[in-house]
């Protein structure tokens, strides 16, 4: 096997996991929150790792995920919004 075919097979791997994940956020009703840290254990348990192993990779998935808010801390996680607006009204003042 050639360094091109393994990181292809790497990348099927994680995207498995990924799509996985992306199947839990989208199942989740608005307003519901999962910890983010809670999602990678519980996907981790299904590959053989560890959440603390397996969140630095779902934490590229996580960011800017479209539809749901991520807040930090004890009291944060992975929250679905409430109503997802396809066309958001642009915050930078230079867009106005």
């Amino acid at each position: 096997m050639d360094s091109k075919m393994h990181i292809e097979q790497s990348l099927a791997k994680i995207r498995t996991i990924f799509e996985k994940a992306s199947a839990r956020i989208e199942a989740m009703k608005p307003g519901d929150k999962i910890p983010a840290t809670k999602l990678a254990e519980e996907l981790a348990e299904e590959i053989g790792m560890t959440g603390a192993t397996l969140y630095p990779t779902l934490k590229f998935l996580y960011d800017k995920y479209p539809g749901v808010d991520i807040k930090r801390g004890a009291k944060g996680g992975i929250i679905k919004n409430l109503v997802s607006d396809p066309f958001p009204t642009p915050t930078t003042p230079d867009l106005l």
